[in-house]
């Protein structure tokens, strides 16, 4: 059935094009554009002279706190771990987002081979080679040298990449494969948003001297110099952006935050505050934190894929990219890869369209029963996919672990809050004030009550509660080995706990019911449904969930500085990393990584913005 609903439908390609590279006397060259990756001399100083000479780059990272590294064509991420190389020898306190983009990105082995003769980067490269993204086309996040440089990746297409993201780069690394072999990476249009993104005289440097790529940055706005270029190389361009304005970056120096929360959603930003140096304080008004969903035993890890391209799949991989990563690193892994059956119907019809896509196979590898089956280890009768990408983890330990360098004060009664002199200042039933510059509200399903109390601008959002049933030992499902989705899911035996989930329900409950343990059976495909333990030898947790209207976070500014960072719903643990990285280097106005229209579907603002369009319509 599988192959018939395949060949009826047309197909996407989701998978990111190969540059076809080897390795060949030496030297990595791309089949696809018969170039090089860097010179067969000696890489390594190529880069030193053309781009950190190139572009004073030593002098830039004594004499600036924050600098924003912007790069055409990542290759094999030579030219990110020479800065990585110089920031570490110089000892200074700058720290750096280097941005960069690739349309054709290397598969990490290939790419560590390459750097493999440069010995001095060892450590470097290791490192680089562990964080390598997979090859799905989106923003990825990885972050280095304890958190002092921001890697944001982005695969796909500069230009409209470029397009769609607002950032201003002091420094940039052109360094695509030669006008004359890959022409799409030095058009006007690139020049135009490189001159665009760039801030008051940011600096460039490039190997190329081709007549195309110095008129273009002539006509960006850029003064053009020549100077010697590396080994047979003759000639190399580097200049500056002659800008007639006086656009100076925002400090962050005054800047403090106050994150109210302390579960998933607040263990994040605390997590992006840390990493971008802004100081902050975290209140929970429980005695202990996770205690909402951040608080269950397991939690999948997972992205929102869809048949047709769309801005929030674009950051659900992201956001699944930059999760996945995180929760290796932390060692909150429980379980590795998930599987999702063709089942219910609706949910069966809309997994082979969109597995009648083409994806790259760590995310969708269509599977029919019989492999499910002997994967599982339980019989299956539907087909479905699987996602080895996927992974089931520790919500309570992932949330300590991104809580474990903030402070974090625990049975907090918020009674007041006050805006006075620029500043937020709150006020407990203990007696204590905190003040800070911006607040940060992680509340969840208490979000509502919380704006209606200290008379905030409210939002239409829903309250539901989830309830997940507990499994006994012994049953038939103890053997399953790996998670299984099907409108509900079902994890191994893990730690003592077998996750069966979830509920959803309007009536907001906090008790656990039957009815929730019957609802979760219920989700069940038929087979499974007989197999299930008597009702009464189920226990379970419940817990609320918030969501908006649109079933999408809310991310960002709210009212004066305070921002919302809220109704994660049921993807928490695989959104709110990153988006909590993103809010926080806004707040730190640093280059928040994720496209502009992805910023837009998170925004709290949207749904005034909306009415507002429908109204001038009218």
């Amino acid at each position: 059935m599988i192959k018939q609903f395949i060949k009826s439908h047309p197909q996407l390609d989701y998978r990111m094009p190969s540059p076809n590279a080897k390795i060949t006397d030496g030297v990595l060259r791309s089949e696809r554009f018969n170039d090089i990756y860097f010179s067969s001399e000696n890489g390594l100083a190529e880069v030193r002279h053309v781009f950190i000479e190139g572009t004073r780059l030593a002098d830039q990272l004594k004499s600036n706190d924050h600098l924003v590294i912007a790069e055409t064509g990542f290759g094999t991420g030579l030219n990110f771990l020479a800065v990585l190389d110089l920031l570490k020898k110089l000892d200074v306190d700058c720290v750096i987002d280097y941005i960069s983009f690739e349309a054709y990105p290397l598969d990490k082995q290939t790419a560590y081979k390459a750097r493999k003769p440069f010995r001095e980067l060892k450590m470097y490269s290791s490192l680089l080679f562990e964080s390598w993204p997979d090859s799905w086309a989106c923003s990825h996040h990885r972050l280095f040298l304890n958190d002092r440089v921001h890697l944001h990746l982005h695969y796909g297409d500069a230009c409209e990449q470029m397009k769609q993201l607002d950032f201003k780069a002091d420094v940039w690394f052109l360094d695509g494969f030669s006008p004359s072999k890959n022409a799409d990476l030095w058009t006007g249009d690139i020049f135009y948003q490189i001159a665009r993104l760039s801030s008051l005289k940011a600096r460039f440097a490039t190997y190329s001297v081709a007549s195309s790529v110095k008129e273009g940055l002539f006509k960006s706005g850029f003064k053009i110099e020549k100077q010697k270029g590396f080994g047979k190389k003759r000639e190399m361009l580097f200049g500056y952006k002659k800008n007639t304005s006086i656009l100076r970056r925002a400090s962050n120096q005054n800047k403090n935050v106050i994150v109210i929360g302390a579960g998933i959603a607040g263990a994040s930003i605390a997590h992006g505050l840390r990493t971008t140096n802004i100081p902050h304080l975290v209140l929970e008004g429980s005695e202990f934190i996770a205690q909402g969903a951040s608080g269950n035993p397991a939690g999948l890890q997972s992205p929102q894929l869809m048949a047709a391209p769309n801005p929030s799949m674009q950051m659900s991989l992201a956001c699944f990219s930059y999760a996945r990563r995180l929760a290796v690193q932390q060692e909150v892994v429980l379980s590795n890869g998930l599987v999702s059956l063709n089942y219910p119907e609706k949910q069966g019809n809309r997994q082979k369209k969109m597995a009648g896509q083409k994806w790259p196979s760590e995310l969708i590898k269509i599977a029919n029963a019989n492999h499910i089956s002997q994967l599982t280890n339980i019989g299956i009768t539907e087909d479905g996919y699987i996602q080895s990408a996927g992974q089931v983890i520790n919500p309570v330990k992932l949330t300590e672990s991104l809580l474990a360098e903030s402070e974090v004060i625990t049975g907090v009664s918020i009674t007041s809050i006050k805006r006075i002199n620029e500043k937020w200042e709150i006020k407990t039933s203990k007696g204590q004030t905190y003040s800070a510059s911006d607040l940060v509200l992680c509340i969840g399903s208490g979000l509502p009550q919380f704006l209606k109390r200290f008379s905030l601008p409210s939002l239409d959002l829903q309250v539901t509660s989830g309830q997940l049933s507990f499994l006994p030992k012994n049953t038939f499902f103890n053997n399953l080995s790996t998670s299984l989705q099907y409108g509900g899911y079902i994890t191994p035996m893990l730690n003592g706990k077998q996750v069966l989930g979830a509920s959803f329900d309007l009536s907001a409950t906090t008790e656990v019911t039957k009815k929730a343990h019957f609802h979760n059976i219920s989700l069940l495909p038929n087979a499974l449904r007989k197999l299930m333990p008597n009702i009464n030898e189920l226990q379970g947790r419940v817990s609320q969930r918030l969501a908006s209207n649109d079933r999408l976070p809310l991310v960002g500014d709210w009212h004066e500085s305070i921002h919302l960072f809220s109704a994660l719903g049921s993807r928490g643990l695989t959104n709110a990393p990153l988006l909590g990285l993103v809010l926080a280097r806004k707040i730190a106005h640093r280059p928040a990584g994720l496209e502009r229209n992805i910023m837009r579907l998170i925004d709290p603002e949207r749904f005034s913005i909306r009415a507002t369009r429908s109204k001038s319509r009218r």
